[in-house]
């Protein structure tokens, strides 16, 4: 069969899905073309067969099977998809735990850390705040800030040294 543009459009005219103006002028073309008339009453053939096949109205005893027979599937996959979801969500706990205990369970020692840098920046840069940068650079990983601290008092203790 030969295939003709119009062809696509005769699905929409066979439903009554076309405007009054497109399927005026389909109906133009369906009586010069005979691929598209050919199609249309296959369409029309197939229509009327499952239009028969199908029974109207199914026996109230089958109904009331299969609706007893759907809440208990429909039950059993939303008790399915809350366990999962559930699942999820346990998971999501222990692990967000997890990373808050370890955040929060550090060492003493870096805790030591902090409040030696802490009493370095409240004081003034005299000669005990000189001994305790010392302090603060016994680790073999000292912090950037610490390392900066240490730098700074060292220049503002060398040129008080300068002074006469």
């Amino acid at each position: 069969m030969e295939s003709c543009e119009n062809q696509r459009q005769l699905n929409a005219y066979h439903d009554g899905e076309l405007s009054a103006a497109l399927a005026a002028e389909l109906e133009n073309h369906l009586r010069q073309c005979p691929a598209c008339r050919e199609e249309l009453r296959q369409l029309r053939k197939m229509s009327a067969w499952l239009a028969s096949a199908i029974d109207e109205q199914a026996p109230t005893e089958a109904m009331a099977r299969w609706k007893r027979s759907a809440q208990p599937a429909r039950d059993r996959a939303v008790l399915r998809m809350t366990e999962m979801l559930s699942a999820a969500a346990a998971a999501i706990l222990l692990v967000c735990s997890m990373m808050l205990w370890q955040h929060y369970s550090k060492p003493a020692g870096s805790a030591g850390r902090t409040a030696a840098w802490e009493s370095v920046a409240a004081r003034t840069t005299s000669g005990p705040a000189v001994a305790l940068a010392g302090e603060l650079t016994s680790g073999a990983e000292t912090p950037l800030d610490i390392q900066l601290a240490n730098a700074i008092l060292a220049n503002s203790s060398a040129s008080k040294g300068d002074r006469p």
